[in-house]
């Protein structure tokens, strides 16, 4: 291992480590007394996406469900991936008062498990900006 090669690794962040710490955050906290102050971006978005009754939609990072609610009102089947299992549970709980059904995914923005063209979009309010790694989230939002 060359010089530079060694001080390249060693500043290079631990991506996963920082993944860990930001779960534990959002886990920690009442992240749906914020998301409950920000619905409009959730509806604006739907609305700039043209989502269809029936179409096929992905919610990435979706927290506690604004975007995805906001989805399934336009009549989209809508599965919502995050990957703290907290604000999954609270988006259970908003759809089951709305009468709206949501399928909810506990996962990684980075890696989706799901394979290649299975929605007909996708969409991320500004959970995915959270994503440690930006180009691999990118890459997995495009395929």
């Amino acid at each position: 291992m060359t010089a530079a090669t060694a001080a390249t690794a060693a500043a290079a962040p631990d991506l996963e480590a920082l993944k860990a710490k930001q779960q534990a955050t959002w886990a920690s906290g009442d992240y749906g007394a914020v998301a409950a102050r920000i619905p409009l971006i959730s509806e604006r978005l739907a609305d700039a996406a043209d989502l269809r009754a029936g179409s096929r939609v992905l919610d990435i990072a979706g927290g506690t469900g604004n975007t995805a609610l906001a989805a399934a009102r336009c009549g989209a089947r809508v599965t919502s991936l995050d990957y703290v299992p907290e604000l999954l549970e609270r988006a259970a709980e908003r759809a089951r008062a709305e009468r709206l059904g949501l399928e909810l995914v506990e996962g990684d923005a980075e890696r989706l498990p799901f394979p290649d063209a299975s929605f007909d979009a996708v969409i991320s309010a500004v959970g995915v900006m959270f994503a440690p790694d930006q180009e691999r989230a990118a890459a997995e939002l495009l395929r």
